[in-house]
């Protein structure tokens, strides 16, 4: 089309006998498409599609985030969900033009009479840009945070305060939602010192925990009856407030109120988890029966272990004499979830769905669940009425 030439009423009209349609079935304004003089591929334009949760985001006026190093995949983040950016192509042009009114926003004044609106056409594509929603990439946040290491005060001098970060810092850089990142953080055992987010070293998180437990003892308190305010004071001198805020809330619970006071029980699964990692940590493979009567004599009494307790953090041989089990901790595993099958099955033969989730559960979606993820990437098979699964092309 010749953008010098303008249409007319007349040329409109003869356009609308042409498509058989009356003046009477159109607008009053006709709205004529033409392309710009310039160059239509050379602009800085591209087209994203969104969503309906990231287009809700945008038409409420909530800020999304584009984050990713210039080496890194792009991702989109809204408050609480990440998007992968990706190329797309599309077998049609996709037409950008400026000013274009869209139906029910042209007014019909027939007095005025007909009006012609000139659109231009500023740009031509046969790619877009799509937002695909996917996991939060959370392996630079380990690696930023294993240099905020906190042992305990006393070793505040080996700490390079330089690489401290808050975490409006850690927003800025994890490719991740705020959302997804506060409940990483939650997962990792990190305390805010100073407005500083510090991962908890392990053994002196097993210090002060012991601390924390040995009161039940001292106190003569029932498991269910722990006093918060007490448990800070008896350890203000040995231990920051932060710190013990920090263990209390993640291994206490509300359990019951006397005289007006709130008491607490702490959680015999988180705990009894984590005093087995303690055995674990660094033992190599661990005599099972031996293991399991140092488990129950290291937790407080009253607290029962159990093995079920172990699935994502350790596992259990019983095919050799003795039975054997060692620490096996998610956090150690692939990131892909191809190469993580594969580590899964060559290190254990079968697993049982309550074993192998805790492993798995991370890639898990709204859509697609273990279940479905053990199916794709896995083999079933049932042992004496027992589902196990296995190495997909296993023999």
């Amino acid at each position: 089309m010749e953008t010098s030439k303008e249409r007319s009423l007349e040329e409109i009209n003869e356009i609308l006998n042409l498509a058989k349609l009356n003046e009477s079935d159109v607008k009053c304004t006709s709205q004529v498409i033409y392309f710009t003089d310039k160059k239509l591929h050379e602009n800085n334009y591209r087209l994203l599609q969104l969503d309906s949760h990231l287009l809700n985001e945008v038409c409420e006026g909530n800020t999304l985030y584009i984050k990713g190093n210039d080496d890194d995949e792009v991702v989109i983040c809204s408050d609480n969900r990440t998007f992968h950016v990706t190329d797309a192509e599309t077998s049609n042009s996709l037409l950008l033009v400026n000013n274009v009114i869209f139906g029910n926003n042209i007014k019909d004044n027939v007095d005025e009479g007909k009006k012609i609106s000139k659109i231009e056409v500023c740009g031509i594509f046969y790619e877009y840009l799509e937002a695909v929603v996917g996991k939060p990439h959370l392996k630079r946040l380990i690696q930023l945070l294993q240099d905020c290491v906190y042992k305990g005060p006393e070793l505040e001098f080996e700490v390079d305060k330089q690489k401290l970060i808050t975490i409006e810092e850690l927003n800025d850089i994890i490719q991740a939602s705020s959302k997804e990142i506060e409940v990483a953080l939650n997962s990792m055992n990190v305390v805010i010192i100073d407005e500083k987010v510090r991962l908890l070293d392990f053994e002196y998180h097993f210090r002060v925990l012991s601390y924390m437990l040995k009161l039940i003892d001292e106190n003569s308190w029932q498991l269910d009856e722990i006093d918060y305010e007490e448990t800070i004071d008896a350890l203000g001198d040995l231990v920051p407030r932060e710190v013990i805020c920090c263990l209390f809330d993640k291994y206490a619970d509300n359990s019951k109120i006397i005289d007006g006071l709130q008491l607490y029980r702490y959680k015999e699964n988180e705990v009894c988890k984590f005093f087995a990692q303690v055995l674990l940590h660094g033992a190599g493979k661990f005599n099972l029966k031996d293991f399991l009567q140092a488990w129950k004599e290291s937790v407080p009494e009253g607290m029962a272990p159990d093995e079920e307790m172990l699935y994502g953090i350790a596992i259990i041989d019983r095919k050799t004499n003795p039975n054997v089990v060692w620490a096996f901790d998610e956090s150690s595993l692939p990131d892909n979830i191809t190469e993580r099958f594969k580590t899964l099955f060559e290190t254990k033969e079968k697993w049982r769905v309550p074993e192998i989730s805790p492993y798995i559960k991370c890639f898990a979606t709204e859509k697609v669940d273990v279940n479905a993820l053990l199916a794709k990437h896995a083999r079933s098979s049932k042992v004496d009425g027992v589902k196990y699964y296995s190495a997909k092309h296993g023999k």
